[in-house]
């Protein structure tokens, strides 16, 4: 039997796939709102990336894209394996706690910082 590659966060049975997952659903899209990150998704992935990397003023920028797909993938899973709704309040939630986490391994001058853009969001 083959694996179902259906999106299970979408009702329209969308194909799910990374791009559809982190950047064009209609539920990561209002995640990555939330963050003030915009994404021309006319550009291959790593393009896209790289030109919102350089467009933002965020020095950490590439961390906070890192902590947020992955609690994007995260709710996914909760959804998938244990039937939890998604929402974006509960996404933000979890990814606030993630990036406090990481904000750990930072430099310190950069510390103060992100937790800051954290605490503002």
């Amino acid at each position: 039997m083959a694996p179902d590659t259906h999106c299970v966060l979408c009702s329209d049975d969308a194909h799910e796939d990374i791009d559809h997952l982190f950047f064009q659903r209609d539920f990561s899209l209002r995640c990555w709102q939330r963050l003030g990150i915009q994404w021309d998704k006319n550009n291959p992935i790593q393009e896209r990336v790289i030109q919102a990397k350089q467009n933002s003023s965020l020095p950490f920028f590439m961390d906070i894209c890192i902590v947020a797909m992955w609690e994007i993938w995260k709710l996914r899973n909760r959804k998938v394996f244990d039937g939890q709704q998604a929402s974006v309040n509960l996404w933000l939630h979890h990814f606030k706690e993630e990036a406090h986490l990481q904000s750990m391994r930072l430099k310190e001058s950069l510390r103060p910082a992100i937790v800051s853009w954290i605490n503002s969001l």
